[in-house]
């Protein structure tokens, strides 16, 4: 029988999602844990099928995200990518991507991101790596601020309603304002604090700690979890920060001097973090805080070129032209005129001369400003066409603090 590629109906949603364990090395679907399959919606699904079988599989979210400038644009995040092993080398991940970009399109979604499984594959359909994320370690004997906090406000341990409503409130702040940052939906929120696992209700596996003003306003949150190690009697646990948001360096720091204090702690350990990490700077020793594994996370693809380079602001007022070579979608491919500045920006085909070549995955790399041009000139990616043309683009594209994006999806 012919391979067929298709959406899903709503009553296919429970053997998608167990279809798409399979590439991943799972033998079943679980909705124990905090990835958002319970956010899938089935008209953004595509299943390949070989005789009814479900044998690959490609979906979608509807985010938005922050852009600089503050904007926040509809993205399209999109999840469970996968070929199971009896079907590989047929090009079905190709067939799956190109369709599920032509929909992406026809939405209005200027931009598609994702997580990858591999940093091998996307770039062939166009996705450049745009934000990165660090894990570090602190011991705990060197876990001091070198500036104690005011003391300002209190730190409350909450759970449930209460922990879903101050969580949204200081993550929705955070993220209108950090660059990279989903706006995660608010139906994300509930099975976060309220998991059930095998329809049974169940207790969340870690604390969540809320920092508010004297006023009572939630300003910071951390979820974070203990692993316990009792070696010869000696507590040496491990805190784990699950993630950790706040609306001001001073609630942040607040936040972390909670942490610092939880007692039974022989190391803090903290993942998803900024490589620009301004809580190095607040310890009286900054080396003690063990910075570890750097890792790629949020990918950019930019499919509507003007209205995706013209829905954020740059770093000074300029005018570049962008030579763009889109293997993936031709009809991208052309030169393009960003005008703009910090107050806002237009962009459209041009027939002037190119100041920079580059590809569709360099330009989703440099789109949130975490990646500079001329890193990516340096690697051979990006070419200068006219003199100067690379320090203005740093200039023009990069922005600070870097994108940060802690969303898994």
């Amino acid at each position: 029988m012919d391979l067929e590629l298709r959406g899903i109906e709503p009553d296919e949603v429970a053997r998608f999602l167990r279809a798409a364990t399979v590439p991943f090395g799972q033998t079943e679907w679980t909705d124990d844990g905090e990835f958002p399959s319970y956010l899938l919606a089935h008209d953004r699904a595509l299943a390949v099928c070989d005789d009814g079988a479900i044998v690959a599989n490609a979906a979608a979210f509807t985010f938005r995200l922050t852009v600089p400038g503050a904007t926040q644009v509809d993205v399209a995040g999109v999840t469970m990518v996968g070929v199971q092993p009896t079907h590989r080398r047929r090009g079905l991940l190709r067939w799956m991507m190109d369709v599920q970009l032509d929909d992406v399109a026809a939405r209005g979604e200027p931009i598609a991101v994702l997580t990858a499984s591999e940093a091998s594959i996307y770039e062939r359909f166009g996705y450049g790596l745009a934000t990165f994320s660090s894990r570090w370690e602190l011991a705990s004997e060197h876990a001091t601020m070198l500036t104690p906090t005011s003391g300002d406000g209190r730190v409350r341990l909450v759970d449930g309603d209460a922990a879903v409503a101050a969580a949204r409130t200081v993550y929705d702040a955070a993220a209108a304002t950090r660059v990279g940052e989903i706006v995660r939906p608010a139906d994300w929120w509930g099975p976060i604090f309220h998991p059930v696992h095998e329809g049974r209700p169940r207790t969340p596996k870690f604390f969540t700690a809320v920092h508010e003003t004297t006023g009572g306003r939630p300003d910071a949150f951390a979820r974070y979890e203990i692993e316990p190690n009792w070696p010869d009697g000696v507590p040496t646990n491990k805190l784990r920060v699950v993630e950790l948001h706040a609306t001001s360096p001073d609630a942040e720091a607040a936040m972390w001097e909670y942490l610092f204090g939880v007692d039974l702690v022989g190391v803090l350990e903290a993942g998803t973090r900024p490589l620009d990490e301004p809580l190095r700077f607040r310890l009286p020793d900054s080396r003690r805080l063990r910075a570890g594994r750097v890792r790629d996370h949020l990918w950019v693809r930019v499919l509507d070129v003007g209205a995706a380079l013209g829905a954020r602001t740059y770093g000074v007022d300029d005018a570049l032209v962008i030579e763009l070579v889109d293997g993936f979608r031709p009809a991208n491919s052309g030169c393009w005129r960003v005008d703009g500045g910090p107050e806002g920006a237009t962009c459209a085909p041009t027939d002037a001369v190119p100041d920079l070549a580059l590809g569709a995955p360099d330009l989703g790399a440099i789109y949130l400003g975490g990646v500079a041009p001329s890193t990516l000139a340096a690697a051979g990616r990006v070419q200068e066409r006219t003199a100067g043309a690379l320090a203005r683009a740093d200039r023009f594209f990069t922005v600070h603090p870097l994108p940060w994006c802690t969303t898994h999806f």
